[in-house]
């Protein structure tokens, strides 16, 4: 039986890319994650911080563009994380929520807000629990290590987008109510253009991020539909358009502000990926 499951009352989600994206050890994970923060500069953010959006490749590859984000939070105080991200692996229509138990990464366990969890089912039909879209899904998982050296006494809410519809406007007005009732960071996962030369990306990534630091979903989608008729030819310009244009909703219904903190594509970590680059940016929400 896969330990990737979990077993009866204790609901369990076990890493499925520990000693492969990043390091499976307790010991060499503090090692690596404290290595990446040490990498990137301080950035002081004059506001209340209550959103990131950070990259979700290993930690070789989008680590120092991650830490950026998770600098900026570092013993900063929330009850609750809400993980947001769009499914690479499952077709579904609506909202995945990971409803209770904890989630386990070699650091040890994050409990869910299970309080949450439930006034989140309560709120649409389109969110419900789906557990399979959870177990080897890489957008939320590789973001639980940094919290868990940045946070203290802190949950999570994982939530998985399952294709790209209006289920974010629902979403974003779910998560604005528990923002009324618990200190919450929104954090969204995602990755820029996919496999363009490293040029290219840089191009195409700079509107993305444009689209973003708008605060406005609607200005990023015309962005992207923008992008889309100049490089038709590119894969995707952002992997997670979902859970990206939730936390702009929550931004803009907050006045807030946005910051980037890093840009970087895998052509410029490593020169084999020069010809097909995958983008990675941290950016910073606050009042």
């Amino acid at each position: 039986m896969s330990r990737h499951l979990f077993f009866s009352k204790e609901k369990l989600r076990f890493p499925s890319l520990a000693g492969e994206w990043y390091s499976g050890s307790k010991r060499e994970l503090n090692k690596e994650i404290d290595k990446l923060l040490n990498k990137v500069k301080s950035q002081k953010i004059e506001g209340e911080i209550f959103g990131i959006l950070v990259p979700h490749a290993s930690y070789s590859f989008s680590g120092t563009v991650a830490a950026s984000a998770y600098k900026v939070i570092e013993n900063r105080y929330f009850e609750t994380v809400v993980l947001i991200g769009d499914s690479h692996y499952e077709y579904f229509q609506g909202v995945s929520v990971w409803d209770r138990g904890e989630w386990i990464t070699p650091l040890g366990k994050v409990k869910i807000d299970e309080v949450l969890a439930r006034e989140l089912l309560k709120f649409s039909k389109r969110f419900f629990v789906k557990d399979s879209v959870h177990l080897f899904e890489h957008a939320l998982e590789v973001q639980l290590p940094f919290l868990q050296k940045v946070l203290k006494n802190f949950r999570i809410l994982p939530l998985i987008f399952g294709s790209e519809n209006k289920d974010w406007k629902i979403l974003a007005k779910a998560i604005l109510k528990l923002m009324k009732r618990k200190k919450i960071l929104v954090l969204a996962s995602t990755d820029l253009s996919h496999y363009p030369p490293c040029e290219i990306a840089r191009k195409v990534d700079s509107i993305s991020i444009q689209g973003i630091l708008s605060s406005d979903p609607y200005i990023f989608e015309k962005m992207l539909k923008r992008l889309g008729k100049n490089f038709s030819n590119i894969e995707t310009f952002v992997c997670s358009k979902n859970a990206t244009k939730t936390i702009l909703q929550i931004s803009k219904t907050l006045n807030g502000k946005a910051t980037l903190l890093k840009y970087l594509n895998s052509g410029d970590i490593l020169k084999s990926e020069k010809k097909r680059a995958v983008g990675y940016a941290s950016i910073c929400f606050y009042l």
